[in-house]
């Protein structure tokens, strides 16, 4: 049985109170899109720490981002398959860049491979760009397939034109990525991913196949953010090089785990429930054009002090209370 300090209570937690507001939220529709969009995020906020957890620093996962978008949206417009197929297809896309990733970079540490990764970008942003005949090059794709509605029994949920219903199928997807996120933590395959972190040459001495933990690391992580890419697409309708491809998707991440709390379960997650709607809901209001600068402000502040993460300051609080 789980105590209620478990990460997995915790988790259990969470899940429930997440149900209760999506359920019992009541307004406008904005707000069970601004609850579905800090979900989305908060997805691949955790998609993104599942790799960061070995201690490399990305800042290109806006290409696995943009393949997963780009992939399902082909995928669907070509053969003409279900988004629900095409999303993991478009999935699978971003984790094959990621393997060359491996490849390519897995040599490099600290700033260096930070960069690389970060100009990896632009190879198949450009490639994309001027790829006219398949992917109608810098104007985009429109007309993107919507994801269509899902039946339970007698219970339709139309994620594309009920926002409540949209919201639920995010929370769930979102819920799936936090369990991955909790057993690249939790689980044996997790104390290897820690241990390469801490000390790789201690760790290869001790068995550990340190190639092997990246590698699967990094593809998990590709994976997923390759889903919420495909996701993306379809939720849009419409996507272009420059935005899925953007730093935005490759910084964000980044800002709601470092808030949140890389090296907690709920962390990367925390981070986006917070920062996400405080964005939408009052920083846009005053400020309409900000969002970088609100972002960086919360940087800015969090290094200084909340250097481990809200999640951790609160958990430390908790204890202390």
């Amino acid at each position: 049985m789980n105590k209620p300090g478990h990460p997995s209570f915790l988790i259990l937690a969470v899940t429930f109170a997440l149900i209760a507001w999506a359920a019992f939220l009541t307004g406008s529709g904005i707000h069970y899109r601004v609850l579905g969009m800090a979900c989305f995020y908060g997805a691949l906020a955790l998609s993104w720490n599942i790799f960061a957890l070995t201690g490399a620093i990305s800042l290109g996962h806006a290409a696995f981002f943009g393949l997963g978008a780009y992939g399902s949206a082909l995928f669907c417009q070509y053969w003409h398959w279900s988004p629900y197929i095409t999303i993991f297809l478009g999935g699978t896309v971003g984790c094959i860049y990621g393997f060359l990733w491996h490849l390519t970079f897995r040599k490099l540490r600290g700033a260096a491979f930070a960069l690389a990764t970060l100009a990896s970008v632009e190879i198949p942003k450009v490639t994309i760009d001027n790829w006219d005949r398949l992917t109608s090059g810098s104007l985009g794709l429109v007309g993107i397939a919507r994801l269509p509605p899902v039946n339970l029994g007698s219970i339709t949920f139309d994620v594309d034109e009920n926002l409540q219903a949209q919201c639920f199928f995010l929370l769930m997807f979102a819920l799936v990525v936090i369990y991955i996120h909790f057993k690249a933590m939790s689980s044996k395959w997790g104390w290897a991913i820690r241990s390469v972190r801490e000390d790789e040459i201690a760790a290869s001495t001790i068995g550990v196949d340190v190639p092997g933990i990246r590698l699967r690391a990094l593809c998990v992580s590709a994976y997923l953010t390759g889903l919420c890419g495909a996701v993306y697409a379809h939720l849009m309708g419409s996507i272009e090089p420059a935005l899925v491809f953007s730093l935005h998707f490759s910084a964000l991440p980044l800002v709601l785990s470092i808030f949140g709390g890389r090296y907690q379960a709920l962390g990367p997650f925390l981070g986006a429930l917070i920062l996400y709607p405080a964005d939408q809901l009052l920083f846009h209001s005053w400020f309409p054009a900000g969002h970088a600068a609100f972002y960086g402000l919360v940087m800015v502040i969090t290094i200084l002090f909340f250097p481990h993460g809200i999640g951790e300051w609160v958990q430390q609080k908790t204890k202390s209370a």
